[in-house]
């Protein structure tokens, strides 16, 4: 596999994690009137396309009756125009902008042009040109949304379960009992009847769950693949039956055994399978944080967490697999003074970054003592290590406190830790 491709591969969690930040602060803005642009751009548009679109859009402007109104959309319009000059082409998964007028107070006319540029975390599909009183965001939203959902059955002939994984959520829709006795204990005729009758309640038992099957899982839009596990022959006669839909039938990539029916049995299954979806965000989590937890326990030394241990291991090229909570609140502030070219860097938490924003607008320069001592760049701890990792390719995984491992790499290590590539002394 080439660099270009592992880099690919590999900053997928970093996109989604910045897509997140950056709709968390736009959802924020709004706009007094509809002046506020939204640009979603797919790759086979071709950029002179949009300007000629976006020039169209100008000469439509000028019809706004209300002045203010009419500056704000045309200045939004340019602040596009004048991004799109620099763009050659529109990246391989399209490109997202918005463009608006955003109040600076409760009065009209302190409005402020802000242009924000967004590499989507997934493909473009449509062109939409928005112009309302706040960004359009749903379609941001969506390519969020974990796309692969794959159906989890587990079959037993007195406990079955259904249930499905989607990105990190792994969820139990229903667990289903049969109350069919145990063996009976005469022989002869008597014997036979009752192990028709047990059967024949068996199967009724497989159709009652297909009749559920059936309607959960055929709502499901996004339904990949369904798993299917069980203790002894039970699975099989599920799975011949005709009572499970032709639709879903041919969904099933794989039946395997297991030593449980029942939801017990899901995460059994799961363990079985989880090769087969390498790609699903919970499986992925917890591949990699048993990786990290077996050369901890091991004491091999390519196991490492702490911000410091990181950063080191970071600025030698040494960290194969970058792990971060994506629950990390911290920020890191870069100051300097350009009269005298002090730096300062400081790491705080979100909630005390305005205080911080107000202390060091008040303050005088350490160093010189001059009023040139300025804030230069805010950036979270996870985008900066996370471009740190980027530049050495390094492998980026970003958890959701939504699985036991994730909540694991937050409450025990801090939300920083690493696998190495070789062991480093500190």
């Amino acid at each position: 596999m080439n660099m270009s491709t592992v880099a690919k591969k590999k900053s997928i969690d970093l996109k989604i994690y910045k897509t997140k930040q950056m709709l968390g602060d736009l959802k924020k803005k709004k706009g007094f009137h509809t002046e506020l642009i939204s640009l979603y751009i797919p790759h086979d548009r071709k950029i002179s396309d949009v300007t000629n679109y976006l020039k169209n859009e100008v000469s439509e402007s000028q019809n706004i009756k209300s002045k203010l109104t009419r500056k704000n959309v045309l200045d939004s319009i340019s602040s596009l125009l004048g991004k799109l000059k620099n763009i050659k082409e529109v990246p391989e998964d399209g490109l997202v902008m918005f463009s608006g007028a955003i109040p600076q107070s409760n009065t009209a006319g302190t409005e402020r042009n802000e242009l924000y540029i967004v590499e989507p975390p997934d493909k473009v599909k449509t062109f939409r040109y928005h112009c309302a009183s706040e960004f359009l965001l749903w379609p941001l939203e969506d390519m969020l949304s974990p796309k692969e959902t794959f159906g989890l059955l587990v079959i037993g002939r007195k406990k079955s379960a259904a249930g499905f994984i989607r990105g990190n959520r792994v969820e139990v829709l229903k667990e289903f009992t049969s109350g069919i006795s145990k063996r009976h204990g005469a022989g002869g005729q008597s014997q036979r009847r009752f192990e028709r009758l047990n059967e024949e309640a068996e199967m009724a038992f497989y159709r009652r769950i297909s009749e559920v099957i059936n309607e959960k899982f055929l709502a499901f839009e996004d339904l990949k693949g369904i798993f299917v596990g069980g203790p002894g022959p039970s699975k099989e006669k599920f799975v011949k039956d005709e009572s499970l839909d032709y639709r879903l039938r041919d969904k099933i990539l794989d039946v395997v055994d297991i030593g449980y029916g029942g939801e017990e049995g899901i995460r059994a299954l799961l363990e079985k399978v989880k090769d087969q979806m390498e790609n699903v965000k919970y499986i992925r989590e917890k591949e990699v944080m048993q990786s990290f937890m077996r050369e901890l326990t091991n004491e091999t030394g390519l196991a490492t967490y702490g911000l410091e241990e990181i950063q080191r291991g970071l600025n030698y090229g040494a960290v194969d697999t970058l792990l971060l909570s994506e629950k990390i609140d911290m920020y890191k502030v870069n100051s300097g003074c350009s009269n005298c070219e002090y730096k300062d860097i400081r790491i705080i938490k979100k909630n005390l970054l305005e205080n911080l924003k107000g202390d060091i607008q008040d303050e005088s320069c350490p160093k010189c003592g001059s009023n040139s001592f300025k804030i230069i760049e805010i950036i979270s701890l996870i985008e900066e290590l996370g471009e740190i990792a980027e530049s050495t390719g390094t492998k980026i995984e970003i958890l959701s406190t939504e699985t036991e491992e994730g909540e694991m790499l937050y409450s025990t290590f801090g939300g920083i830790a690493a696998i190495l590539r070789y062991k480093i002394d500190y």
